[in-house]
Order: C-alpha cells, then structure tokens, then sequence
C-alpha cells in the first residue's frame, strides 16, 4: 500500500511538474536554437564569438518571428535562472593560481584598472545623461570580461534587455578595434613583452581578442597577455558583490547567491575535488548555457527602444574605452618598468 502511494504521489508530481515545464518549451527551444546557429557560425564570422552572435540571432528573431507572447515564459526562465547556472559552471573554469604567478604589482594594475573603469563609466554616465544601470554593466563588462560580466550584472542592478544588449554590442565592437589597436599601440610605446602582454590583458574585455591581440606580437606576449586577462576575470567576484551593496533598493533584485556558488566552484576546481577532465567539461556546459541565455535576451531586445538609447550609448562606450588604453598605458610605464 504504501508504495503505490508513493507511486501515485510521484506520479503526480511528475505530471505537475510536466504541465509547468510545457508553457517555457517554446522559448527555452528557440533561444537553444539560436546558440546552435550561433555556434555553428562562429568559425565563419572570425573575431566576433558565438556569445555575440547568439545574442544578435536571438534579437533578429525576437523583432521578427518570436515577436509573441507565447516564447516570453521560456525566454525569461533562460534569462534568469540558465544565466545564473551558465555564470556557476564557468566558475570550473578559471584558475586561482594565476593570481600567484602576476606579482603585487600586476595584481595593483589589475585592481587599480577595474576600479578606475567602473568610476570612469559612472562619471560619463553623468556627462552623457546615461542611466545608473547602463552605466554600471557599461562599465563592468569593460572593466572586467566583456558578455560574462555584463551578463552577470545586468540583473543585479536592473538594466533593462535594450541596456544589456547595447552595452554588449559596444563591449564587443570595441574589442574587435582593439585586436589591431593595442599591439600596434604597444609596439608605439616600445613596451616589454611583459609590458605588452598587461596592457593587452588589463584593456581588452573578451578573452578571445585577448588571446589573438597578445599572439600578433609573439607566443611570449600572448600568454602573458592571457595571464593578466585570467588574473582580471577574478576580481568579477567583489565587483558583483560590491554592486549588490551599493545599488539603491529600487530594481535591485534578490542577494546573487549563484556569485557563492560561482566561488565555491572556482575552490573545487583549485582543490582538484573533480577529475581535470570533469571541471573541463562543466566549464564547457557554462559557456553553452551562457550563449543559450544570450539569445534569450537577444530575443526580448526591441530595437526601436534600442535606437533611442544606442548614439549616446556608444559614444559613452568609446570615451571610456580611450581613458582606458591612457590609463593602462600610463599604469604599466610607471607599476612594469
């Protein structure tokens, strides 16, 4: 007896849970969709990375086709709790010890860049009349690692979808300018390999540009500038933490406990508690979740709110991204001669 209980007990809750999960298929299988499409791209678009396009499919299919209400349940599940898994599994993916091998005073860099570029969007954001939680991504994803760190801010200080798309759109433009700009720049300054490889890895947002900036000038110059990069991806912990606090109540979500769960699988990974080959494996199934959640954000873009926000947007983008090569430039003759 008790156990057809428990059948039928099972049984329903299983048909429960079934009939909740029915009405988010629809947008959870198109933003899917769209980060297949975006993957399968990627090798085709060089320098643009499948977290850009994924985001961008998925907008193109939110102003078109997917303009409806029967995606939106699904789109925002992806949105906010796919987000929030893809940012944890990533943490299986980063290294502590690349903090050991910088030195106190790339470390100094590091800390002093991030700091100063969250300053530098927040004062812009008052010239350019710009709102507090565009400022604030705008200047996370600068300071820190591009799509991931926007992402991860975007619901902690409530930016809206055309907000996180437009900062997105700027990080990664910006990037890609900067693939031929810093080492050129570099080379100007007659900087060290050192000194290269920081002022690549403290400037640029994504890890991919990172990785093909450093390497046209030299193995030794992208590894350095990778290390950096890693080191800087570290400090997105307290920034995220420090944001929460400092954010005003209104529109400030709930306490981002998948930050705890971010660093707890950071520490698991440092600890060797999974095989290499595991934590591989989960990093990779973050970035899979990262372009699915991507595209789901994509899709709630409306582009004529984004056309009213965008001029001002980038602008704001580009002066920041110019005080923040001086800056760097500037921190390196003086921390790495």
């Amino acid at each position: 007896m008790p156990l057809v209980t428990i059948w039928s007990q099972s049984g329903c809750s299983f048909g429960a849970m079934m009939k909740n999960l029915y009405p988010l298929a629809p947008g959870i299988a198109i933003a899917a969709i769209m980060a297949l499409v975006a993957h399968f791209s990627a090798p085709y678009i060089p320098n643009v990375g499948s977290t850009m396009l994924a985001l961008i499919f998925g907008a193109v299919a939110g102003n078109t086709f997917m303009n409806g209400k029967t995606c939106a349940p699904g789109l925002k599940f992806v949105e906010k709790r796919v987000l929030e898994y893809a940012i944890i599994l990533t943490g299986f993916g980063l290294h502590a010890e690349h903090l050991k091998s910088l030195g106190w005073s790339t470390l100094f860099l590091l800390a002093m860049t991030v700091v100063s570029t969250m300053l530098l969007a927040w004062v812009l954001g008052k010239i350019f009349k710009t709102t507090n939680s565009f400022n604030f991504i705008l200047g996370a994803g600068s300071a820190i690692c591009g799509s991931s760190a926007i992402a991860a801010t975007a619901p902690i200080v409530g930016a809206s979808e055309e907000e996180t798309g437009l900062s997105l759109g700027i990080v990664n433009a910006l990037g890609l300018i900067g693939i031929f700009l810093l080492p050129g720049l570099a080379q100007w300054l007659s900087m060290t390999d050192l000194q290269s490889g920081a002022f690549i890895g403290a400037v640029l947002q994504s890890l991919g540009h990172v990785v093909a900036a450093g390497h046209t000038l030299g193995d030794e110059v992208g590894q350095w500038a990778t290390l950096v990069k890693m080191g800087r991806i570290l400090f997105m912990v307290p920034l995220l933490i420090t944001l929460y606090f400092i954010k005003p109540g209104k529109g400030k979500g709930a306490f981002p406990w998948f930050i705890v769960l971010f660093v707890a699988a950071v520490f698991l990974t440092q600890w060797s508690v999974f095989p290499t080959a595991w934590s591989s494996n989960l990093a990779t199934l973050g970035k899979w979740l990262l372009n699915i959640a991507m595209a789901a954000i994509g899709a709630k873009i409306r582009f004529k709110v984004l056309l009213k926000i965008s001029r001002k947007g980038i602008a704001q983008g580009a002066v920041l991204f110019a005080l923040q090569i001086i800056l760097a430039a500037t921190a390196i003759h003086f921390l790495l001669a």
